[in-house]
């Protein structure tokens, strides 16, 4: 969301900057409990079981995967004796950490060396524009590869699709994903009288104010560090349930000097101000997700996969007490404010790591066949019920019984608004598709830190962000 960055050709590392680390957050490895896996691995029937002719056509090959570190990726490791077994191709995992992930990544396709037969990713313009990425479609006319069962490509949510897109076609399949919610200490609110979750943002500004007058915690928290301009990624939100919009990604525009715009910065830093904790400027994903798991704020709005550790007793003071809900809307005369897609409400993200196989892939063809295996209908469930993951992106999975089992927060109140966010995602929440991304993220990103730190009015602020934002688009080609 770019997700987590960027230098001018978007790299992965300035993707993360726009987000703030918005998958970051999915990064944390909690215990994971593979008995299940192994047990389902080694019944009479194989985990995604592989329905071509030759299963084994590729055996003996060996794949090289680069990958981001994560509890999806140590549950599909976990899961992988299934698909060896089944192929004889063998899997080597390196699991790298998000910050080093790009680095790694782009040395090995800019040379073509041809290291890695699969990459784990967050779209990068860069990457197809250089034509270092197989398209999806070219490999799925490899017929001694390709399983159409497995890929049921009318599984996906279509906003996770759509992340892993650039210019229409697609370049790699989701393997976990997420977008935004409100998670709020049910305690708390009945301490002070609350008895649902805010639907707009009156409501949200009476609920902080109660939460407030009580003294015992912060009202709200969200991240608002300009460091890896983690406070784009929340604010993106409100920007849009305003009715503004950041950069419009087929003319070019730009749109932060606008009365929705100055709205939703002085709504905004206004929540901060006054309801969050006292150092919020300095907050990232981890610390927003601390403030709630220790009972230091009483709502947050963030990633859709805090769900398990925000209830994992290990980690949170407040497990079993949190209640679930969709962003709030902004009221104006003719309804709610925000995006038809989103039901008016603030504007939903739509993020998904992709898997995908590199052009200079030396073991191109079961590759690709593992990443069908991989991101299956029936392993993306499994891999969900080995480790604590919320952030599948197969709706089969987050319709399962097994999943609402499992994940059964809220009387299943968090499984049920994820469905419905995942369905919310905005595919141009962010301008992922234009080359001067991270100069944009970049200007936005201290634009904000001058607003809640109070250096600079919103207004002030925003229009020399707008000013700044034009030079960049003009430089690039994008305005005249």
């Amino acid at each position: 969301m770019t997700i987590d960055g960027f230098d001018r050709r978007l790299g992965r590392r300035q993707l993360v900057k726009a987000t703030g680390a918005a998958i970051g957050a999915g990064a944390l490895a909690p215990t994971l409990i593979f008995r299940r896996a192994e047990a389902a691995a080694q019944g009479s029937a194989p985990l995604g079981k592989i329905t071509l002719p030759d299963v084994q056509k590729f055996k003996d090959t060996t794949v090289n995967l680069a990958v981001q570190k994560h509890t999806a990726t140590d549950a599909i490791q976990k899961l992988s004796p299934s698909f060896t077994e089944q192929t004889g191709i063998k899997l080597n995992f390196e699991q790298i950490p998000q910050q080093q992930m790009d680095q790694k990544q782009r040395t090995d396709l800019a040379t073509g060396t041809g290291t890695y037969d699969v990459i784990g990713w967050f779209l990068n313009p860069e990457y197809v524009e250089n034509k270092w990425i197989r398209p999806i479609d070219e490999l799925r006319q490899d017929k001694d590869s390709t399983d159409e069962a497995l890929l049921a490509m009318d599984d996906f949510y279509p906003p996770f699709l759509g992340w892993n897109q650039y210019k229409g076609a697609l370049y790699g399949l989701p393997f976990y994903g997420e977008s935004m919610m409100m998670y709020y200490n049910t305690e708390e609110f009945a301490r002070v009288g609350i008895t649902k979750a805010p639907d707009t943002v009156d409501e949200l500004e009476a609920a902080c104010k109660a939460i407030k007058t009580d003294g015992t915690m912060a009202g709200i928290s969200l991240r608002g560090s300009q460091e890896g301009n983690a406070a784009v990624y929340p604010f993106l939100a409100w920007l849009r349930g305003y009715g503004g919009f950041w950069v419009n990604q087929d003319s070019g525009e730009v749109g932060l000097d606008k009365p929705e715009a100055i709205e939703a910065a002085t709504a905004w830093s206004h929540f901060l101000r006054d309801y969050g904790p006292a150092d919020v400027a300095s907050y990232f994903w981890n610390e927003v997700q601390l403030s709630m798991q220790q009972a230091k704020a009483a709502i947050i709005m963030d990633a859709t996969n805090f769900g398990p550790r925000l209830e994992d007793p290990a980690e949170s003071k407040i497990s079993g007490k949190i209640g679930y809900a969709l962003m709030p809307k902004v009221m104006g005369p003719d309804g709610p404010r925000g995006p038809k897609q989103c039901d008016g409400r603030f504007g939903h993200p739509a993020i998904a790591y992709g898997l995908s196989v590199p052009q200079s892939a030396k073991n191109w063809q079961a590759a690709w066949l593992f990443i069908q295996w991989a991101t299956s209908p029936e392993v993306t469930l499994q891999t969900t019920q080995v480790g604590l993951r919320g952030d599948p992106t197969r709706k089969s999975s987050l319709d399962s019984p097994k999943f609402a089992e499992k994940y059964d927060y809220g009387k299943g109140s968090w499984a049920k608004t994820i469905r419905v966010a995942f369905g919310y995602g905005l595919n141009d929440y962010f301008p992922k598709e234009m080359v001067t991304n991270s100069q944009l993220s970049d200007v936005l990103g201290l634009t904000l830190s001058q607003i809640l730190t109070g250096a600079k009015s919103p207004e002030d602020a925003l229009k020399d962000a707008q000013s700044k934002s034009i030079d960049i688009q003009k430089q690039a080609g994008l305005l005249t």
